[in-house]
């Protein structure tokens, strides 16, 4: 091979290796500086930690110091101005793997809230490498577009605080790619873990186990069924060991519905709840977001039922189409007092279907998710987004 070749060779090689690492990390700074304009603006001092230690953030710093803990509402500090007579407080309503890791990250002597922000800010940028991945890696101007959307989903604020939110989200687009390439044992680890990590992370306990069974062609029925439902038995495990996590420390199975049940969450009738959601009021930020999701999905459920019907559904198609429905569902069948844009951010895998849609309705949907993103992230450092 000549000289010219291999210097040839090398540069392609180069600008694959950049075109495959940089494009997430740059998103990535992208993302925390527009956060730190918007902080500014929200009069919030956007280089100081406790700008951002709000709500469930402050929760998990307590639970990486001091662990679980759970009483009767009347034996200890109380939670909720007017708890009912059977009520529990403590801080067991907050599944443990993201402080248990803020835990670890700590003992480096690094503060704990400083260690969240380390470990979200390491888990957002994996989580959107994973994402790059399922866009083929390359830099087009659809699959750059794609990337910036994935920032820009409602509840996009979390990636990068002290919430468990881009650790959830690196479980999910770790789920996808496991199906895509046919790893059914990374896809059991990936919802293993994203259930310890996240509740809503839950709905891949179903959604990717039916994936693999109904999509995990040229398999026979009974090799995609245990496959299946090994994925499932990660998920189960998962979650045992989450239950078994609140009983050691707190003597509860059902720690975490009991600190759940003080907020009103549950089942409710999910008609109901988008009609509260739509009346306003305090829940103003989660008719914005709900508004910002259905421009989300809305297209890129079109794309999806259009190339399944075309060349078929396969694993990873069913799987997004199961996450997209599901993510918008349970936060509505949870009831109106969920942060539900939380959950809305874990969708984020699903922006390889918006790839071929026309640009001008991808550019028109990157400025409809940007200003409701924005507007999120400028009422959390308000302190009025929970």
């Amino acid at each position: 091979m000549s000289e010219a070749r291999v210097q040839d060779a090398g540069k392609l090689e180069r600008t694959r290796v950049w075109q495959r690492w940089l494009p997430p990390v740059a998103v990535a700074v992208c993302c925390q500086l527009w956060m730190w304009l918007l902080a500014a603006a929200a009069g919030a001092d956007p280089f100081r930690l406790t700008s951002g230690l709000k709500w469930d953030a402050l929760r998990y710093v307590d639970i990486a110091r001091r662990g679980y803990e759970l009483h009767p509402c009347g034996d200890g500090p109380i939670d909720f101005p007017a708890p009912p007579p059977d009520a529990w407080c403590g801080n067991a309503g907050w599944f443990p793997l993201y402080p248990m890791l803020i835990k670890l990250v700590h003992v480096t002597g690094l503060g704990y809230a400083a260690s969240g922000v380390l470990l979200s800010q390491v888990a957002l940028v994996a989580a959107l490498t994973v994402v790059w991945r399922l866009l083929g890696a390359r830099l087009t101007e659809p699959a750059a577009q794609s990337l910036l959307m994935a920032v820009l989903l409602p509840g996009s604020v979390y990636y990068q605080l002290v919430f468990p939110i881009s650790l959830a989200l690196l479980c999910v687009a770790g789920a996808v790619l496991a199906v895509r390439n046919g790893s059914w044992a990374w896809a059991a680890l990936s919802v293993g873990v994203g259930v310890a990590a996240y509740p809503s992370a839950a709905v891949m306990c179903l959604a990717v186990p039916l994936a693999i069974v109904l999509g995990g062609r040229p398999d026979p029925w009974w090799i995609r069924a245990v496959k299946g439902l090994g994925v499932a038995a990660a998920g189960g495990l998962g979650l045992i060991v989450v239950g078994w996590i609140f009983f050691a420390q707190t003597g509860r199975w059902d720690a975490y519905q009991l600190i759940q049940r003080n907020y009103g969450n549950g089942v409710h009738n999910p008609f109901t709840t988008t009609a509260q959601i739509v009346a306003g009021g305090e829940a103003g930020a989660l008719a914005w977001s709900l508004l910002a999701m259905l421009i989300f999905v809305g297209p890129a459920l079109v794309v999806a039922v259009r190339r399944g019907t075309a060349r078929g559904f396969d694993a990873e198609l069913i799987l997004l189409i199961g996450l997209m429905v599901s993510l918008v569902l349970v936060p509505l069948v949870a009831g109106p007092r969920v942060s539900a844009y939380r959950s809305y951010a874990l969708a984020a895998p699903a922006v390889v279907l918006l790839t071929t849609i026309p640009e001008r309705l991808r550019l028109l949907m990157l400025v409809g998710l940007a200003g409701v993103g924005s507007l999120l992230t400028f009422v959390f450092f308000q302190g009025r987004l929970i």
